[in-house]
């Protein structure tokens, strides 16, 4: 019995070694999905951004406020939809810059879940063998087979529990 529970601990630490080894490549595809996601943002705005340089000193927001002001409803909607344009890439922005200052932790924080879905989705497990990867491995092997351990042990106690209320001790 003590082999096979020994097995079971190393099937464990095994389980978590391959998932923490996942991780880094996980946060570096994240990653390359917030810059690519920001390119296209910088290029939709481009147009409205060269309009507002031109006609407004830079100024994007006066620009929208300008189509905001004119008596056309199609105009006006397509105030609101280089607003909605303008904001998206602002937020891209701020998002690669914290990504770029602290990738694990912001993976983890971040409220871009649209595009961590979308990371989801089409991630392929693959095994990056670099230094943040092989920590990240040991880390959650080690996490993992710690759960794994204090599960089994309270599965016992309280197996063992319910033995001694079923079948109290005789004297």
């Amino acid at each position: 019995m003590s082999k096979l529970l020994d097995y079971i601990r190393l099937s464990f630490f095994a389980f978590g070694l391959l998932l923490g080894v996942q991780i880094p490549a996980f946060v570096s595809d994240f990653g390359q999905a917030l810059s690519a996601q920001l390119i296209e943002a910088n290029n939709a705005v481009a147009p409205f951004k060269s309009d507002a340089a031109k006609y407004f000193n830079n100024d994007l927001n006066k620009l929208i406020k300008h189509y905001q002001n004119i008596d056309d409803e199609i105009v006006n909607k397509g105030a609101s939809n280089i607003s909605t344009l303008y904001e998206r890439q602002q937020d891209l922005q701020i998002a690669v810059n914290r990504f770029e200052k602290s990738p694990y932790i912001f993976t983890m924080i971040s409220g871009m879940s649209d595009i961590k879905q979308q990371v989801w989705q089409r991630f392929e497990g693959q095994i990056i063998l670099k230094k943040d990867s092989i920590i990240a491995a040991i880390v959650a092997a080690i996490i993992v087979a710690l759960l794994a351990e204090l599960t089994g042990y309270l599965f016992l106690t309280g197996v063992k529990r319910s033995f001694k209320r079923l079948f109290p001790a005789q004297k």
